[in-house]
């Protein structure tokens, strides 16, 4: 019998191309035998329809108004897909929803409240036999991906009882959807999280602490990238990316002590001097009339990049890990293809490998699910990493 999925926000930019995605790779109601049935939801019945008809999968129209009504919608399927944003609207509805009808919880999350407030399902969702994973999207999945597999290399060379910093750098994205800038304006904060290890302790716990915006800024080796943005070493600013808690998760997991974990955007100069003016107005920002003005001006931008410009998209995510001397041990540049069609395949392995039993209940990270980065890319077609490398290896730590 098929592994069930449901796909909330079908209709949004992220949601149409992973129920694209999934009727390439899973086929569709015209299909005798599938391995996976993915049906469409969100609540805006006409464009669900039209969705629908197109990729011909079926279809279910609900709000999030009422719990026992989605509760009702989510019975008899084994996962749940959120890719409706912004999530802080939708993802504690969608998580504890589907916990009441005993299904696993997926989302592209990229918002750090948010992900604070699913992490406390944990107990209650383990005590279920249900997963919770948040942010099986691009650049979490991928540095979890990364840091997981790192650390696993360190332990088996003998080097991870040594580890200072690791701190993870995104590039600048050539093209944004209107989702991923909703997201961004959330990220702008007064202060930055970073994971600190608690001092004079041999534990590998770390704890949330917080960093004034522009005081943790770095070069980071890009590579080559686009002659657009430059090349080689370009500066990064820390930022409220939910990579830092995936990291925080994973580290703990490995039982690795680090001192610090940190996530860093690519940021030009007058990018960097507008997220400082952000951070410093981030209490006015809370003010409805400014809430709304802002609301109008990302509404105002394409929907996301068109079929032509995902086909020219590439990103790139860095590692970088160092001992407790400041040397370091791990440097590593992923290079990807289009970050939103990525996101795709990732949210779909997940999903599927939650589904299939391969992982156990309560808080995951992406990386718990999928394992380690180059079992993946030994999957070639099937891989949800097709088409990602890794551009430098570090000399401490041969990934290979």
């Amino acid at each position: 019998m098929a592994n069930r999925f449901l796909l909330y926000g079908a209709t949004g930019y992220s949601g149409r191309l992973i129920a694209a995605e999934a009727a390439r790779r899973w086929g569709n109601r015209t299909k005798t035998h599938r391995p996976c049935e993915l049906v469409l939801a969100s609540r805006d019945r006409r464009a669900l329809a039209e969705l629908a008809e197109d990729l011909q999968l079926d279809y279910r129209a609900f709000s999030l108004d009422h719990r026992e009504s989605v509760v009702r919608a989510l019975n008899g399927f084994d996962v749940l897909i959120n890719a409706a944003g912004p999530f802080d609207q939708t993802a504690e509805r969608l998580a504890k929803s589907a916990l009441d009808a005993g299904c696993h919880y997926v989302d592209i999350n990229g918002e750090v409240d948010v992900y604070k407030r699913l992490d406390d399902l944990h107990y209650f969702a383990q005590s279920r036999g249900l997963a919770l994973v948040c942010g099986a999207g691009h650049t979490a999945t991928l540095s979890d991906l990364m840091l997981d597999t790192a650390l696993h290399d360190l332990q088996g060379n003998g080097l991870a009882d040594e580890l200072g910093i690791a701190r993870i750098a995104v590039a600048r994205m050539k093209y944004l959807s209107r989702g991923s800038a909703r997201t961004m304006m959330r990220m702008v904060r007064e202060q930055v999280t970073v994971a600190r290890g608690v001092p004079d302790s041999k534990s590998p716990r770390l704890v949330l602490s917080h960093a004034p915006v522009g005081k943790l800024e770095r070069s980071f080796d890009f590579g080559s990238g686009e002659p657009k943005h430059g090349s080689g070493l370009r500066i990064a600013s820390a930022a409220n990316l939910i990579d830092t808690l995936t990291a925080r998760h994973t580290a703990e997991r490995r039982k690795v002590r680090l001192e610090r974990i940190e996530s860093y955007i690519e940021m030009p100069t007058t990018m960097r001097l507008a997220y400082h003016a952000a951070a410093v107005g981030a209490v006015g920002y809370q003010l409805p009339i400014l809430r709304e003005l802002t609301r109008w001006q990302i509404d105002m931008l394409p929907e996301g990049p068109d079929a032509k410009e995902r086909a020219d998209n590439s990103h790139r995510v860095v590692l970088q890990i160092e001992d407790r001397y400041r040397q370091l041990v791990v440097d590593w540049c992923i290079v990807t293809g289009d970050p939103y069609e990525l996101t795709a395949r990732l949210a779909l392995a997940v999903a599927r490998k939650v589904a299939e039993a391969e992982s156990p209940g309560g808080w995951l990270t992406p990386a718990d699910v999928l394992g380690l980065w180059q079992p993946l890319i030994d999957q070639g077609l099937d891989s949800p990493l097709m088409g990602c490398r890794t551009e430098r290896r570090s000399k401490a730590v041969a990934h290979t």
